[in-house]
């Protein structure tokens, strides 16, 4: 399947799924930049980064890209949390409890067992209880450190939004159900700020756009989003910029948006075939000086994908490198795409065509100049 782009209202990882992922050849050591008969049509400067291909390490344990924290690989084995260090290839029990989605930082992990939703600290060695529900309930991490977390309650005719902080135990909760229109609402979209949510959809009273919740009850409209389709992730890269990839003025591609002027600027250009319009994914390093991208290829009758690491400086994309090509990857990017914590390496998870387990994780290393 190849990858297009959807609107999604409910937390559907699987919509960003691409069947297939892994390097259609072997890899080398030698670093592989972008050359002018590959280059995106986006706003892509002269010159590469200096990215060494450190290795490939092949992963024995039954772990998919939901587990994949770079050297790191979280599984569930015996309705039990395992964890795998990439460095040392020691494997160990860290919970008793099966995890479905882990915090961006690896650190911690939310757990439904019986009816009942834990996040399993794995620094602390604790499980705190969060709330009742199904799998059908919507709980999820509402920032990358998993400090709090987000459900979508569902009572009767009314739709709660509660957020939940861990250090306090506090829940704060919003009737969006009186405050949004339902229909469209981008549930992915839902992040926890330090006083509130950030969500995007459609006001009944101010209609589409990107808004802010605060803890005492009130809302502000950060962005009307004007002619942008739908925002589903994005992230800050200061208080006034967010990046995202969507489709906006009928272009799709990756983005930027200065909440304070309105302005929007393409870094990456999408596409669009005789299949539909294509958007490119991205994984923004930690401090956010660098991302990863990936734009889908054909190659015979399949779509594949090509791999790039660029710079990201003053609102601009520059220095970008191609790493992988022509790669089966079983998610976009975004899922199988992680950075180390100092933003010098990159780790990339493969799987063989049709199985949704890792096969092996691709290491690179980005050289200084000094």
């Amino acid at each position: 399947m190849k990858r297009k782009w959807q609107g999604i209202a409910v937390l559907a990882l699987s919509s960003m799924i691409a069947a297939g992922c892994t390097i259609s050849g072997e890899a080398t050591s030698k670093t592989v930049t972008i050359s002018e008969d590959v280059k995106l049509q986006s706003a892509l400067t002269d010159g590469s980064l200096n990215v060494k291909h450190e290795g490939s390490i092949p992963i024995e344990v039954e772990a998919n890209y939901t587990g994949f924290k770079g050297d790191q690989l979280f599984y569930n084995q015996n309705k039990a949390t395992y964890r795998l260090k990439l460095e040392t290839m020691k494997k160990e029990k860290i919970a008793d409890e099966p995890f479905y989605l882990l915090s961006e930082d690896g650190q911690r992990a939310l757990s439904l067992v019986n009816g009942e939703f834990y996040v399993l600290d794995f620094e602390l060695n604790t499980k705190q209880f969060i709330g009742t529900g199904s799998a059908e309930h919507m709980t999820y991490f509402g920032n990358s450190n998993g400090s709090t977390v987000i459900q979508i309650i569902h009572k009767e005719s009314d739709i709660l939004l509660e957020k939940t902080n861990l250090s306090t135990d506090q829940k704060t909760s919003w009737k969006i159900s009186d405050m949004f229109d339902w229909d469209g609402l981008s549930i992915s979209s839902f992040q926890t700020s330090s006083n509130g949510v950030y969500i995007v959809g459609k006001s009944l009273q101010e209609g589409y756009g990107f808004y802010h919740l605060t803890e005492k009850g009130e809302m502000e409209q950060l962005s009307p989003l004007e002619k942008i389709d739908s925002i589903d992730r994005y992230h800050f890269l200061d208080e006034e910029t967010i990046i995202f990839n969507d489709v906006y003025n009928g272009k799709s591609g990756i983005y930027t948006l200065n909440l304070k002027t309105e302005q929007v600027t393409q870094l990456i250009a999408g596409g669009e075939d005789e299949e539909g319009v294509w958007v490119p994914f991205y994984k923004l390093s930690p401090d956010k000086s660098k991302i990863l991208f990936d734009a889908p290829v054909q190659v015979g009758k399949e779509y594949k994908a090509n791999v790039y690491i660029a710079e990201l400086a003053n609102g601009q994309i520059s220095n970008s490198s191609l790493i992988m090509q022509n790669a089966d990857l079983y998610a976009v990017i975004a899922y199988t795409g992680y950075w180390s914590e100092d933003s010098n390496t990159v780790f990339i998870s493969t799987s063989t065509p049709g199985n949704e387990m890792i096969d092996t994780v691709e290491v690179f290393q980005v050289q200084s100049d000094k």
